[in-house]
């Protein structure tokens, strides 16, 4: 039986279900400016340089400072007051996103410049990402986890529809710069949605501030097979198969011969994609690694469909099911690690997990431009899906070899209805 996502947020308590909200609508308001301005960098990065690397590079530049730092920023998430400490890192967001919108529009953008600014935004990213992850845990109760996240991920998969859709239209009717300004004023939106959060109602965790904290999370994680395993499916998966960032630009531009008009489509199309994936998790009972995998062996199958598509039509189509099954594993994943990690941990676990998955960017997007630049834009696509079809195929042959009858331990049972 599978029940609507929805009617868990009307059941939880006055006070819990006010802060849920709250914090959907801020990220409503966060995660379309997010992928706005990812969007618009991009488009700004091909337009300078027309090269592959170069996005790459700026990759490196947005999702390196995460993979850096990762097991401090997940330490400090685990010590502060998640609440607060979210706040001050989207003011810090307002800040370079105006910074970069002035340098666009003055006319005074260089390679170097939109290197150095993303890269800041890279740092403050590799801050918020583990704490807004860790939050939705203090949000709910323990039961209702795996729906909050799965909600979050429906959230974020819309901000991924409608942050490209903006950014089309901006840059195509006022200009790059305006998505970058469209950004800071998204991140003004939502840090006034969340500064009247009802701290009472929030189940506060704040870890001691013992030695070793980082190598402790290390350790917990590796010792858990479920979290260990989830993780290196998802760093094998992210480095090469989640890099449309890269990928999509060139698509747009020398597969399609088309524009910034392309390029939005084939977003859009990823992006819609991916809001039925996160909904599909939010409807299930269940989830374990066998899931994961066959999520993954789907994300490989269309990815290869938009590999080999010979037309712009049947990219968009391939395109809509490659981010549905994408957002599928990636919830999924998601939703795992919240529920099998121990509340102290979570901090530590979410930074892990987003190393991984947008971490592993840095290392993947170069290796993919390169590809992308010397063997062409189609090989590099297949390529991640020959990646991930190799990864969940393992998983699969491991699970079967080291447990033919899984037990119900291995598994992670969603709230009942």
């Amino acid at each position: 039986m599978t029940t609507a996502p929805t009617d868990h947020l009307h059941a939880m308590p006055g006070p819990q279900r006010r802060n849920f909200g709250l914090f959907l609508t801020s990220q409503v308001a966060s995660q379309s400016g997010t992928w706005l301005q990812f969007v618009a960098l991009a488009w700004l990065a091909a337009e300078l340089t027309s090269s592959a690397a170069t996005l790459g590079w700026v990759a490196v530049a947005t999702f390196g400072p995460l993979l850096v730092l990762g097991p401090w920023t997940g330490t400090l998430a685990d010590r502060v007051d998640k609440h607060r400490l979210l706040i001050a890192s989207q003011i810090l967001v307002v800040g370079q996103a105006v910074a970069l919108g002035v340098l666009v529009l003055t006319g005074a953008t260089t390679v170097a410049a939109v290197y150095w600014l993303t890269l800041v935004y890279g740092v403050i990213h590799a801050v918020e990402t583990p704490v807004r992850r860790a939050f939705v845990a203090e949000l709910v109760d323990e039961e209702r986890i795996p729906h909050a996240v799965s909600l979050t991920s429906v959230i974020a998969a819309i901000g991924r529809v409608l942050g490209p859709l903006f950014a089309g239209a901006l840059i195509a009717w006022t200009g790059i710069g305006w998505c970058f300004i469209a950004n800071a004023v998204s991140y003004l939106i939502a840090l006034a949605v969340l500064l009247p959060v009802h701290r009472g109602a929030l189940h506060i965790t704040v870890a001691s501030r013992e030695a070793g904290a980082v190598r402790a999370g290390l350790r917990y994680a590796w010792s858990v097979p479920e979290l260990r395993i989830a993780l290196l499916l998802t760093g094998v998966v992210a480095t090469f198969g989640f890099n449309h960032q890269v990928l999509i630009p060139m698509l747009a531009h020398h597969t399609f011969s088309g524009g910034a008009g392309t390029y939005t489509l084939l977003y859009a199309a990823i992006s819609a994609g991916s809001v039925l994936g996160a909904l599909s998790v939010a409807r299930r009972r269940e989830i374990d690694l066998r899931f994961l995998a066959h999520a993954i062996i789907a994300f490989a199958l269309a990815n290869g469909l938009l590999a080999i598509s010979p037309n712009l039509v049947l990219a968009v189509i391939a395109g809509f099911a490659t981010g549905a099954a994408a957002l599928l594993f990636v919830t999924a994943a998601t939703t795992l690690l919240q529920q099998r990690c121990a509340p102290a941990m979570r901090g530590r676990v979410m930074a892990l997990s987003a190393m991984v998955l947008l971490g592993a960017v840095p290392i993947g997007a170069p290796l993919i431009g390169w590809i992308a630049d010397f063997a062409g834009t189609r090989t590099a696509v297949a390529t991640g899906s020959v990646g991930a079809l190799l990864a969940g195929t393992v998983v699969l042959r491991h699970l079967k070899s080291h447990n033919p009858n899984p037990m119900p331990c291995a598994r992670v049972l969603l709230a009942p209805a």
